[in-house]
Formats: structure tokens, sequence, C-alpha cells
């Protein structure tokens, strides 16, 4: 059960903010603006409270810093969507594909993309264009503001008073792990997601406007949601599935609500928003929650503008299977980056920094112990990012075929290390020889876990010792429960192979001469 409710203080901070934003943009329209600047501005603001959870100051000012310039820039591919898709949709395509390659510059340029991409996406959920004349390019920089301050001050607020948690402190720098091997393709990740990002892009514009001519963004929209943070092919077609099963349960909410709004009711903005408020707390359990809410709301966005009747229901939900498609395809077949590959390296880098908790552990240091803990947490949570389509790839094997080890055991095994892990941080644990040893060979093992998984000769993996019958039993037992996960990582991923014998140690009789 706290599963379901851990959601719901964020849920409530970005509540808050929707419910600011749209405030100060219904000011705007004093200035003789359409509704479209108030969709601009709340679209934003939903989008921005996900990526601003817990950032920085310095993030936070990047987000100011950027936000505002990409929304003008956004604003005139805006304008050319509506009025000349054939030059808006290549420029949208492009814009995006560029602002995913920049992250090959570092942290702060993928946070700087990361933001950059938020005007687009809220371009594609207005269904009118905002602002009138050559004024609509300052205005979608005022939304742009009233976003990011909304936004600010409800997430610092919260903060402040405990609600959420606040800016992540920094933590110990992570060990040099060996570099990474070069692709096939010789071409960075970021790379090989931006000309995959630009392409389903390309192809939804394309097929959209062929095929669904009123109704091409939700083509482009979905293309887009797959294709984003691209973890792999199983990710994109995880996120496939999920996008059109939620689609398609948005498509039955709507046609329910279809006939309680008449076109222009304000109550349907109300509902707007409480959708958009549910959603927001339940997309942390799944993603299809998130993908039903998104269809519902654009529903109801459009049928407040008059766009109604359960044809234009069926037919949205065809542009959106089209759009996943899109979206697959150029994962699955343009420079692809496989799921395994992603595992694995964040599976390495998991088990470096519990490599790291160990040797603060055996060297009794209580503050390295405490800050590699969260370092290691930090890894549990990239893994966390990318278990969903594992875990139903191997609930959908096993039900096909028999049970075999399956690569979500291992993820499953690293985040059944978090408890232990997070009790020897807290344990008052003396020097006792006993423990050091067994600790000792903890690590020797993780380390035979490593070369297991990047294919490196070493020696196998041991059993631990015995605990001494007078040494702490609790930091005992959280060794053992760690061992015990490593052990199902070595069903997954074998033992290290042996090392390969020198000409020294061979037996004479066997030598050349």
């Amino acid at each position: 059960m706290r599963s379901i409710f851990r959601g719901i203080p964020d849920a409530a901070v970005t509540s808050a903010a929707l419910l600011l934003a749209f405030g100060a943009a219904l000011r705007l329209k004093e200035f003789g603006l359409d509704d479209g600047i108030v969709v601009l501005t709340v679209a934003l603001t939903l989008t921005l409270a996900r990526v601003q959870r817990g950032a920085s100051p310095r993030r936070r000012l990047l987000g100011l810093a950027v936000l505002p310039v990409v929304a003008v820039a956004t604003s005139g591919v805006g304008w050319l969507l509506f009025r000349h898709l054939a030059i808006g949709g290549p420029l949208f395509a492009l814009g995006v594909g560029a602002a995913i390659w920049v992250r090959r510059f570092g942290p702060v340029a993928t946070a700087a993309g990361t933001l950059a991409t938020l005007p687009f996406v809220a371009v594609l959920i207005t269904p009118v264009a905002p602002g009138s004349g050559g004024a609509r390019f300052l205005w979608a920089a005022v939304a742009a503001l009233i976003a990011f301050l909304s936004v600010a001050v409800c997430q610092l607020a919260a903060a402040r008073v405990g609600l959420v948690r606040s800016a992540t402190p920094p933590t110990a720098p992570p060990t040099a792990s060996a570099p990474r091997p070069p692709t096939a393709t010789g071409l960075a990740v970021s790379d090989r997601m931006a000309c995959q990002m630009a392409l389903a892009l390309g192809a939804a514009f394309l097929v959209g406007r062929l095929e669904f001519p009123d109704h091409w963004s939700w083509t482009v929209l979905t293309a887009f949601i797959v294709c984003s943070g691209n973890r792999g092919r199983g990710d994109v077609v995880h996120k496939s599935v999920l996008r059109i099963a939620g689609a398609a349960a948005g498509v039955v909410l709507a046609t329910s609500l279809a006939g309680v709004f008449a076109p222009g009711d304000p109550a349907s903005i109300a509902a707007v928003l409480a959708v958009l408020a549910v959603a927001s707390w339940l997309r942390g359990l799944s993603y299809a929650y998130w993908a039903a809410a998104v269809t519902a709301v654009l529903s109801l966005l459009y049928g407040y503008y008059g766009q109604t009747g359960a044809d234009v229901l069926v037919t949205r939900l065809e542009a959106v299977v089209v759009g996943a498609l899109a979206g697959v395809a150029a994962s699955w077949f343009v420079l692809p980056v496989r799921s395994g590959d992603v595992a694995r390296r964040r599976t390495a880098d998991a088990l470096a920094a519990l490599t790291d908790v160990l040797s603060a552990f055996r060297g009794h240091d209580p503050a390295q112990l405490v800050a590699e803990r969260a370092r290691f947490d930090d890894s549990l949570v990239r893994l966390d990012e990318i278990a969903a389509p594992f875990r139903a790839h191997r609930t959908l094997s096993r039900t096909l075929r028999r049970a075999a080890p399956h690569p979500a055991d291992a993820l499953d095994a690293l985040r059944a290390c978090a408890e232990p892990v997070g009790a020897l941080a807290v344990l008052p644990v003396p020097p006792e020889p006993g423990l050091a040893v067994r600790a000792k060979a903890l690590t020797a093992n993780v380390v035979a876990v490593r070369r297991a998984l990047g294919r490196r000769p070493g020696p196998p993996r041991r059993a631990l010792p015995a605990p001494s019958p007078h040494g702490p039993a609790p930091a005992h037992a959280a060794l053992d429960r760690i061992d015990d996960a490593l052990q199902r990582l070595t069903a997954v991923h074998g033992h290290p192979p042996p090392p390969t014998a020198q000409p020294q140690d061979r037996d004479p009789a066997q030598r050349t001469s």
C-alpha cells in the first residue's frame, strides 16, 4: 500500500503549480490573447514539474535561461505546424533531434537538452496556436516564465516544509570504470537516439499528414513519447504497448465524458486539471495510467474547442497506434541500442558502487560509508528505470516456456541489496577480525561477478567463511543477504572465465624447446 500513496506529495505539488500557472495564464487573456496561451502555459508547467523535481539551484537557473529562449523559437515552429506543416514538420523533427544530440557534451548539456524538448511537447499538446501576430513569440516566453516560476515556487516551498525531497546533495565522486567499448557504428548513444527520434518524428509527420490530416499531432506526440528517454529497443516496445493500452483506456474514458461537457464549457477545464492531478499521482505505478490520462485530457481539450464524436476518438486511437509503430521501427532498425547492453552497463555501475560500500565498511569509515551508500542507491534508481521491460519479458517468457535465469532476476537481486546495504551504513560496528574477513571475501565475490559481467577472466565466486559466534549478528546477516543476491547474479551471468595459464606456469614437459 505504501507504494500506492508514495507519489501523492509530488502529485499535490504538481497540482498546486498547475493551478497557479493556470490562474496566471488566464490573466494574459486580458491582453487580447486566445486560449492557446493558457494551454501552452499549463502544458509547459506539467512537463517542467516532472523534469525539475528535486532539482538543484543550478539546474533551476539553467531552466530559467533555456526555457524562454527555446519557447520563442518553438513558437515559430508551432506557427508553421499550423499553417505550413511541410516546413514546420521537418523543423520540429530536427529541433527535437538536436536537443537530444547535445547530450553528448556532458551533464549540463544533457540537462539543457532535456529542458529544450519541453516547449516542443507543449506545442503538440496545444490544440490552437497561442497568440497572434508577431507578438506571439514574446508571449511564448512569458508562458515559459510563468511555468518556471509556478513550478519553482511550489516545489521549493514544499521542500522547505518537508513535503517533498529537496535538491539531492552531492555524493562521493564515482569511481573510475573501464572505458566503454565502441559501438559497431562508432556513434555515441546520444547520436543514435537523436537519429532515431528525428526519423521517427519525420515518419510520423508524413504518415499523420496523409492518413490523419486533422489529427496528425496524435501520431507525432506518440512517436515522441515512445522514443524519448530511449533505454534500448525493449524499453521502446514496452512504452509503445503501454501507450496504446493507455490510449485505448483514455478513449473509453473520454467517450464516457463526451456528453457531459458542451463545447466551451469551463467545467471541462476543471476536469482536465483533475485528471492531470490523478495522472501525476498514478504515473509512478505504471506509465499506462499516464498514457490514458493524456488521451483523456487531449480529448477533453479538443472537445472544448468543438471536436467531439466517437468516430473522432477511434481515429485518434488509430493515429496513436501508427505513431507507436513509427517509434518502434526507428528504434529497432536505425542504429539500435540493445536493451541487454544498457542493463549490463547499469548493473556494472551498481556493482562498482557496491564494491565501494564494502570497502568503506571494511575501513570503518562511517562518513564515507554513508556517501557510498547514497551512490549505490542512485545506481539502483537507474536500474529501476530499465527494469519494467525486462520484468514484462520475463513474465511472458516464463508463461510460454520453462523457467530459466533471466536478466530481470539480476536486476531484482541488486534491488534486494538495498536493505542490507542500508543496515551496514547505520550499524555501529566495532573492528572485529571475523567480520573483516567475511567482508573481504564478500568484496572478492562482488569483483568476481563484475568480471563475469564483463567476460573477463578471474577466480569464481566462493562461499563466505562461517560467521564468528561472538561477532555482531546484524552485520553478519547483512553480509549474508548481499552474498545471496550475488549468487542470483551468478546464476544469470555465470562465473568469470578461468585465467589463461602463463608459460612459466605450465608443466615443463609441455614446454616447447
